[in-house]
């Protein structure tokens, strides 16, 4: 292959520098049996309470944590283990079967299912799986997600957690704590990508980088490369027939200047890094204040307000970036509201009013029951955007309360976004908004993916029901619920177009969530 290279070597890469690296192994073969080896970890566990004077309690914990490496999370590479045949099974749309002859022949236990593999004109009647047979040569243009090292180690994540907590009658109960978390995780380096010195690094699209890297050239990795292992190796022979990286007459420049040019997407650790250099992280912080009203007299009810801040550092804004980029974590909202309750009408036996009667058969027994949230929307997530201004202000740019106040469908100020020709006039602050100009596939990214100035709609939702137990016998009971979902009906908006080329760029198409539901529910106990 490298000699096929240095014939018509590309400007970008002498054919001294040319290597064709990169394969794999099956376990078991040249290698050891088991994916990884193996990993044993620590996991102390620190709890303390102290009973301060007056019903008030002090609680504090640390704790670590470790995933599993498991069928859920990843398995082994199965690759050469499974074989699709397909077998032509006819040639004049039904008239005559391959196996079978003419349509007329036809019958009950004679059909083309009858015999599904027929004799085909090698001789043989379906593709038997390569198994192990072909070693790396079956990981040739083909690609690996993710490799894992030897010496993989799970996420790990370090907890803590410290509360006071006070009980101002039986029933009432106030606490009020701090919780945080530190997590390593493993997060997937790119192993087969293009240097950096081959990315456009300015603030408008790199016309000539892209045109270079798309650039089509003779592809040194063609099969007629390797007449001989028609011969020699057969089974290699016509296996690289069937990979497109090996019958492509040419192979784009981009392609050839990868780390591995032999090999397709490649992720797991670089050779040379170390596991946990290459690891990311997540960082957890969130204040909580709870107050809870235990069942008592018929009521029960509880509120829990949460201030949580947290980023995680789990993708690679650029692929040859060293380690991974941290931004906002959408999985923790600064702000949420949660107030629920129960409460049974004081009706009915036992109870305060219509304890006989007729009263007693229609309103006693009944309960309801409510469910309150109310949360921040998650930060709206960006392209490689060409932004021209002071990013620091950019939540004054978006606008977002003017425009959402005038407009509920708009969620911040689309005009911000350029789409006249010639230059970006001088002072403009705002986005590149023309298609033709966006950045390019070889560009380094320019544009955070995330930003705190303006997030997307959060959620307001009560949901409400009402039930009855019914005592039909001593052993038989019959529940009527009435469920009503999203009762205001009230709309919760999915994010906005962040797509400043699109027509809807800054408006809300599409709502999360659910309109009002109601559903009636009958439950039989015996």
């Amino acid at each position: 292959m490298e000699a096929a290279y240095a014939k018509s070597p590309i400007p970008e890469l002498a054919a001294s520098q040319f290597k064709v690296q990169g394969t794999g192994y099956y376990l078991g073969q040249n290698s050891p049996r088991t994916l990884t080896d193996g990993a044993k970890n620590y996991l102390p566990r620190l709890g303390l309470v102290y009973q301060l004077p007056k019903r008030t309690v002090l609680r504090a914990g640390y704790v670590w944590y470790s995933d599993t490496l498991n069928p859920n999370n990843g398995v082994p590479s199965q690759s050469g283990f499974s074989q699709t045949t397909s077998t032509t099974m006819t040639n004049d749309n039904g008239l005559s079967f391959t196996n079978m002859g003419p349509a007329a022949g036809l019958s009950f236990g004679h059909t083309p299912l009858s015999d599904p593999f027929p004799v085909r004109p090698d001789g043989t009647r379906f593709d038997s799986p390569y198994g192990n047979s072909l070693a790396g040569v079956y990981f040739a243009g083909r690609s690996i997600d993710p490799a894992y090292p030897r010496n993989y180690v799970p996420a790990r994540q370090q907890r803590w957690r410290a509360s006071l907590q006070h009980q101002f009658s039986n029933t009432i109960v106030v606490e009020a704590s701090y919780n945080g978390a530190w997590a390593k995780i493993p997060v997937s380096q790119p192993i087969n990508y293009i240097p950096a010195q081959f990315y456009g690094s300015s603030n408008t699209r790199a016309v000539d980088v892209q045109a270079q890297m798309t650039t089509n050239v003779p592809n040194p990795f063609n099969i007629s490369n390797f007449a001989s292992l028609a011969t020699s190796s057969p089974a290699i022979y016509n296996y690289l027939l069937t990979q497109g990286r090996f019958t492509g007459t040419t192979i784009s420049k981009a392609t050839l200047l990868n780390l591995y040019p032999v090999m397709s997407t490649l992720t797991g650790l670089r050779p040379g890094v170390d596991l946990m250099d290459a690891y990311g992280g997540n960082r957890y912080n969130d204040l909580q204040l709870q107050f809870e009203k235990r069942f008592a007299r018929g009521f029960t009810s509880s509120v829990l307000y949460t201030y949580a801040r947290s980023e995680v550092q789990d993708w690679y804004a650029n692929p040859f970036d060293a380690k991974p980029s941290w931004e906002i974590n959408n999985n923790a909202l600064p702000h949420r509201f949660v107030w629920t309750g129960i409460y049974e009408f004081p009706f009915g036996k036992g109870k305060r009013f219509a304890t006989s009667g007729v009263l007693k058969a229609i309103a006693g027994g009944w309960s309801a029951g409510w469910i309150y949230q109310r949360n921040s929307g998650p930060v709206l997530t960006w392209g490689n955007l060409f932004f021209y201004g002071d990013i620091n202000k950019i939540a004054d740019l978006l606008n977002h309360d003017q425009v959402h106040s005038q407009d509920i469908h708009v969620w911040f100020d689309p005009s911000i976004a350029f789409k006249g020709t010639g230059s970006i006039p001088s002072g403009f602050n705002g986005f590149e908004g023309r298609s033709a100009n966006q950045a390019s596939s070889y560009q380094l990214r320019v544009f955070p993916r995330t930003l705190d100035g303006v997030r997307a709609d959060g959620i307001r939702n009560w949901d409400i029901n009402l039930k009855r137990d019914f005592r039909i016998t001593e052993s038989l009971k019959v529940r009527l619920q009435v469920d009503d979902l999203n009762a205001t009906n009230h709309t919760n908006f999915s994010g906005p177009s962040t797509d400043p080329t699109s027509g809807n760029f800054g408006r809300i198409t599409s709502q999360r969530g659910l309109s009002r539901i109601i559903q009636f529910n009958l439950r039989v106990e015996f």
